[in-house]
């Protein structure tokens, strides 16, 4: 400790009625007091009181070393001053400098609570920076060969621990991948990041098939009768660079054919060589099993999940033209930056620049699976720390694409916790979770270590934080619906605001920045999301299995800055996604909000998965799913995306009222302003009863400069538009879309008074689970003018009373310059001006590096393609 850090501890121990130099440490001078430990990873002893920030000078006493040493000392401070009859107004639990390596997960319990009013506080000591880490150093590298191209080999021996990731001076490095050009210095396109290839068909047997089980193979063959598609294996392209015999493709011990092969030559484990297969919206995460090059078929220890509802049953599976990457493959190792695990001799391969020497840099390679999990902890405080290097490794069938992943810092059943100030970063799952367990989790039974039906999570606090590099998600509050929930064991009460998450999904890319389950009364607000392969907040799929009513309600979205989101890379999510609705029940969650949100700059797959070619799409802004209704989304800046600007999916539940679209600013989405996706998706209701209206979509802004010719074909109003009907009546359609006091501005081409497309209606549908409806050819669509003296005009079906077309006046809302702000007051009568600038962190406490991405990504030319 400096000299200036021990002047400063003798002052405060002087001016605080704490400790003095001729007493105990032990003497009590005041109730309520506080009382400071401290923690010393270079310097501690956790035989020690750890009320001394430096050692003694005969080394009796000095500060503590560990958090687990920590944790237990707080304890044994808190029951004596209990027994004492003067419980503590504060315990504050301070860490020095330094990297505080776990030897195993912190385990924190009622236990560790603060008690009797009592709060807890493990911090940062004064300006330090301490990194709480799952993970261990790797030292003792030796050069073992170079080649002519500079790529020089080191390895150094590792605990027997399987780990997937490795960070060298912070940065996370890749395992090999197959590639066309595997060779070369690290950039994008040399084969570091992989190269993706198409799956060239789904596998289909019959149940006599000696491969089936209805695990594996869920779902009946539309095509062959009799026939069942499996999830655990499919067909490549011969052109492919697949191989039966890589290095470290171990075979099975009882293969599922005499012609599913690997290397018998491998000492890896079986499962060594994992695939990553992006489907419908969801991606899994697989170990190989074997491989059957005769008919180019591509096993896989354990099947990817099967669709939760028979609606979805084409979104999960290996899925014909979508792609797939290979990875840990050693017969790759050949990309300065690559590393490779061999677990049969425990050794680590670096390949390094001719420059670089691992020993003169920090490496380190995550070994504990969490670093925290806190159960039925209360009134404790988490501020200016760092934790990062969490072990998540996808058991030996891998991950399916849909259970929820481990997360570093598990809160179960826990109450009043503060998250302050805080990193988390380089994980391998997710972030932070504060969850319920009401019941073992039914999505991963290992996420809960207890559960009880009286659970309590409230009142708990996420702020001023950064969370990056993620590995999966940043922060998760709740899972989706339990058997038992109820309005008072859900998480409830809580509050994030003024964080940053970048950077996530960085192994896991269907991964949420911030994503609620089953939960109710939680606000987000002012947080910043950006730089991730999937949408930012998403507020469930609460009860999407179940049959009881959601209980996601009063959740509030607001102030929100969310960017730079998919990239290419998935498919179908909303930047910001509630998802509230229960299809077993018909019933919706109520209250929620999205207010003062900025969504900006979205990509979504179909830049790279054209037509026929995994079918990209599904890239909007806000997103309102199946039976989810009532939601207020009023406020909000949306610009550039890659869908729509806002979307509805699924149909409403009916008895409950329509979701409230007012005093948006909808700007260049490149399909529609205002989506419908199936509303008929479920039969609800049945065939052609009339539709429970969708949305009022009043006072908005739309600007826009693409037309129904553009390509691809763009509409105001996208996507179903069928009302229904009743004995042969049509249904009113103000009674599905209600539109008023709107304004509509094209900034080039054909005015939009003068669109003989402006708005359509379906006169019927016959095919009630498929209204894409963004194909105008093949839909029976009545077209309509916006109004005025052209016939058929939209205000003649009651559509967009008050509404107008104009300029709405923006300052400059072309890309490089984005100001939506309004010099000339609001351009339309009942139109409120809001300031865009307010969404987002208000103190960006915390500043991220940026984070290198993990895999080829995509975006569309912001200047030009919006």
């Amino acid at each position: 400790m400096s000299a200036l850090k021990t002047a400063m501890f003798l002052l405060l121990t002087t001016a605080v009625p704490m400790v003095h130099a001729q007493e105990s440490p032990d003497v009590v001078r005041a109730p309520k007091m506080r009382v400071n430990l401290y923690v010393s990873a270079q310097n501690g002893n956790d035989n020690w009181s750890g009320r001394l920030p430096n050692p003694n000078s005969d080394k009796t006493d000095g500060p503590l070393q560990t958090l687990h040493g920590a944790r237990l000392a707080v304890q044994a401070v808190q029951q004596k001053y209990i027994a004492m009859g003067e419980p503590l107004k504060h315990i504050f639990v301070q860490f020095e400098a330094g990297t505080y390596f776990l030897t195993a997960t912190e385990m924190f319990s009622q236990a560790d609570s603060g008690a009797n009013g009592t709060q807890i506080v493990y911090e940062n000591y004064q300006s330090d920076q301490p990194v709480i880490s799952g993970g261990v150093p790797v030292t003792g590298w030796t050069r073992v060969s170079a080649n002519a191209d500079g790529v020089v080999t080191w390895q150094a021996p590792v605990p027997h621990v399987p780990f997937e990731n490795l960070f060298y001076n912070g940065v996370r490095l890749l395992r090999p991948r197959v590639a066309s050009n595997p060779i070369g210095p690290i950039t994008a396109t040399n084969g570091y990041l992989g190269s993706y290839y198409r799956i060239a068909g789904q596998v289909s047997v019959p149940s006599t098939d000696p491969t089936y089980t209805s695990n594996s193979c869920p779902n009946p063959d539309p095509n062959t009768p009799g026939h069942f598609i499996c999830n655990d294996r499919f067909l490549y392209n011969p052109s492919d660079p697949i191989v039966a015999n890589w290095q470290n493709l171990t075979p099975p011990s009882a293969p599922p054919t005499p012609t599913c092969t690997g290397n018998p030559a491998s000492t890896a484990p079986v499962g060594d060589v994992e695939i990553v297969d992006f489907e419908q919206y969801d991606v899994a995460k697989l170990r190989i099993n074997c491989i059957d090059a005769t008919n180019h078929i591509i096993y896989t220890t354990a099947p990817t999940a099967e669709a939760a509802t028979a609606q979805h049953a084409g979104a999960n599976g290996f899925l014909t033209g979508h792609r797939y990457l290979i990875e840990n493959v050693k017969d790759y190792l050949g990309v300065a930056g690559q590393w490779f695990l061999d677990q049969s001799t425990w050794t680590v391969t670096y390949l390094a620049g001719p420059t670089d020497n691992p020993n003169n840099a920090m490496v380190i390679i995550p070994q504990q699976p969490q670093l925290i999990i806190a159960s039925n902890l209360q009134n404790v405080t988490f501020q200016g720390l760092t934790f990062a290097h969490d072990n998540y490794v996808i058991g030996p069938q891998g991950y399916n694409g849909a259970d929820s992943l481990l997360a570093a810092l598990s809160f179960q059943d826990s109450s009043n916790i503060t998250f302050q100030n805080n990193i988390v970063k380089q994980t391998g799952g997710a972030g932070v979770e504060f969850i319920s367990c009401t019941t073992p989790s039914k999505m991963n039974p290992f996420n809960c270590i207890n559960s009880g039906s009286d659970v309590v999570t409230t009142g708990n606090v996420i702020k001023d934080s950064a969370f990056y590099d993620l590995g999966a998600n940043g922060i998760r509050i709740a899972e989706n619906g339990q058997a038992n929930d109820t309005m008072d064991n859900i998480p409830n009460n809580n509050m994030i605001s003024n964080n940053v998450v970048e950077g996530y999904g960085r192994v896991f890319p269907g991964s949420t920045g911030i994503v609620q389950g089953n939960a109710r009364n939680n606000t987000y607000t002012h947080n910043e999301v950006y730089d991730g392969y999937k949408g930012a907040i998403h507020l469930c799929f609460c009860s999407a299995n179940d049959t009881q009513p959601p209980l996601a309600n009063d959740n509030v979205i607001s102030f929100n800055l969310v960017h730079d989101l998919f990239q290419g890379i998935m498919n179908d999510a909303g930047s910001i996604y509630v998802g509230v609705g229960s299809p077993g029940s018909k019933m919706t969650g109520t209250g929620n909000q999205m207010l003062n949100n900025v969504v900006h700059d979205v990509t979504d797959a179909s830049i790279m998965d054209p037509p026929g070619m995994g079918n990209g799409y599904g890239g909007d802004g806000l997103y309102v799913d199946d039976f989810s209704g009532d939601v207020d989304i009023e406020n909000n800046l949306v610009y550039r995306v890659s869908g729509h600007a806002i979307s509805f999916s699924g149909p409403r539940p009916p008895g409950f009222p329509p979701s409230t679209v007012k005093n948006n600013i909808f700007a260049f989405a490149r399909l529609a302003m205002v989506n419908a996706y199936n509303p008929y998706a479920f039969m609800m209701p049945v065939p052609f009863a009339p539709s429970p209206q969708f949305f009022v979509a009043s006072n908005n802004l739309f600007y826009f400069d693409r037309s129904d010719v553009s390509s691809p074909s763009f509409h105001v109003q996208g996507g179903c538009a069928y009302a229904g009907s009743l004995n042969g009546v049509i249904a009113p359609y103000t009674g599905f879309q209600l539109w008023k006091n709107n304004l509509y501005y094209r900034s080039t081409g054909t005015p939009f008074d003068q669109d003989m497309k402006a708005f359509h209606v379906q006169t019927q549908d016959t095919q009630v689970t498929d209204c894409s409806g963004e194909d105008a050819n093949a839909r029976d669509w009545s077209f309509y003018f916006f109004g005025g003296s052209a016939a058929p005009s939209w205000q003649g079906l009651s559509q967009d009373i008050g509404s107008v077309v104009k300029n709405p006046g923006f300052k400059n809302p072309a890309y490089p310059h984005d100001d939506y702000s309004l010099p000339n007051g609001s351009p339309l009568k009942g139109f409120t001006i809001f300031n865009p600038n307010q969404a987002g962190r208000i103190k960006p406490v915390i500043m991220p590096p940026a984070v290198p991405a993990t895999f080829v990504t995509a975006t569309y030319n912001p200047g030009t393609d919006y």
